[in-house]
């Protein structure tokens, strides 16, 4: 490489680097406080359904609430694209707040149908907050610093998923289930308070941009990076439902899921920070290439032994390698769509997920009860290194398309726009 290329390098970038600019402290602050509600809501609202009648009643509860976020995220993370930032951040944040409160006083006291459409309608109204967030955030970081800035949002993320459970189930026991919900609610009314201090970009900052024509052109812009989301998450809820499953059928403790599943939240979470700390070879698509297939081999380990190492070996390995394909995932996005849909982009990638997940957890449970969890997580994990696959040369493709790296060098993913 030439003395010109060393020196155009950008400046190796650090967390403290992330954290010291303006409004960023506040953004990971409200951006935890944001996910802590929908990290709770699970075990929350079946808690709080148990509590007013029986346990499936709180599934169904927990099940319109994801299904209003799925739905409705494309469509509120749109509201991002087009209206001011602060604005849009303040009414979702109040509606959600406003709709929990009112689970936590109705339940009940009035009919279940009443609780669902609150429970839906919590999901659905704060759907493109992450979304619009995550816009903000890569809109107004330096580009040297995105994968740094976005490594350190993913493990916040993957840390709120493994505390906000324990929360919901540690309140709703020990207190009440209409505490947990009182709790979600003040968890989402807070970021108001700091909202002001988050680094924002308006609108029209980024008009220049050409804009695909709707949800529908952003999906047929981003589709492979769209699938890549919903195929990680079809391996993570298939793992989720086929694990208990799989301790069972070996002789384990089912006590052993919560352990073995802590392990895959701490090694996602400490990859995620060693792979934003540096420039990693290939393009998104490439990288996909080699780490999902990579996770579902890892993975594949609880099929193929019975062991208990290779339980918590499989998850760890599986953890390492989910963390930096999350990242990825962002940054793929950003590459392929102008920053006027951003929000809207990061909004398809939340609800691709949670139909992956969803589908996923339909499938596996079909399977361990016609075969057995190890051929329900071998399909499982074939399928997802399909689907992979297919998002990761559809990757490769448009990357080609649009933005050929030159020969002989590897294209760092953050010097594409």
């Amino acid at each position: 490489m030439s003395g010109n290329a060393s020196s155009a390098a950008p400046p190796a970038s650090t967390y403290r680097d992330v954290l010291r600019r303006e409004g960023g402290t506040a953004w990971y602050a409200a951006m935890a406080l944001i996910r802590t509600p929908v990290a709770m809501a699970p075990l929350a609202l079946v808690f709080l359904g148990h509590s007013t009648g029986s346990f499936s009643a709180g599934g169904v509860l927990a099940a319109a609430h994801a299904l209003g976020e799925a739905v409705a995220a494309p469509f509120m993370g749109r509201g991002f694209d087009k209206k001011p930032f602060l604005g849009r951040l303040r009414l979702a944040l109040s509606a959600e707040a406003l709709a929990l409160a009112a689970l936590a006083v109705l339940a009940g006291r009035t009919p279940t149908p009443l609780l669902v459409t609150l429970a839906f309608a919590a999901g659905a109204v704060a759907a493109g907050v992450p979304g619009g967030m995550r816009a903000q955030l890569s809109g107004t970081t330096p580009e040297h610093l995105r994968p740094t800035a976005l490594a350190l949002e993913s493990a916040l993320n993957q840390a709120v998923w493994a505390a906000g459970p324990m929360l919901a189930s540690l309140v709703a026991t020990q207190l009440s289930p209409r505490a947990a919900l009182a709790l979600m609610a003040t968890a989402s009314a807070a970021p108001l308070l700091m909202a002001g201090r988050i680094r924002h970009r308006t609108p029209a900052a980024c008009d220049h941009d050409p804009a695909p024509a709707g949800t529908l052109g952003v999906v047929r812009t981003a589709w492979p990076t769209v699938l890549l989301a919903a195929a990680i998450m079809f391996l993570v809820g298939a793992m989720d439902v086929a694990l208990p499953a799989r301790l069972e059928a070996t002789g384990r403790q089912l006590a052993l899921t919560g352990v073995i599943t802590g392990i895959f939240a701490v090694a996602g979470i400490a990859a995620g920070l060693v792979y934003g700390r540096r420039v990693w070879p290939g393009t998104p698509g490439s990288q996909t290439l080699v780490l999902l297939p990579a996770m579902t081999v890892a993975l594949t380990l609880c099929a193929v032994t019975g062991r208990l190492w290779g339980f918590f070996a499989a998850f760890l390995l599986g953890g390492l390698f989910y963390s930096p394909l999350m990242i990825i995932r962002n940054l793929a996005l950003q590459h392929r769509l102008p920053e006027n849909v951003w929000a809207t982009g990061f909004s398809l990638l939340y609800a691709a997920g949670g139909l992956g997940y969803g589908a996923a957890a339909l499938l596996t449970a079909a399977l361990v009860d016609a075969t057995t969890p190890a051929v329900a997580i071998v399909v499982c994990t074939a399928l997802t290194t399909l689907i992979g696959l297919i998002a990761g040369l559809g990757e490769r493709a448009g990357t080609k398309e649009t933005d050929p790296a030159p020969t002989g060098e590897p294209h760092p993913p953050h010097t594409r726009t």
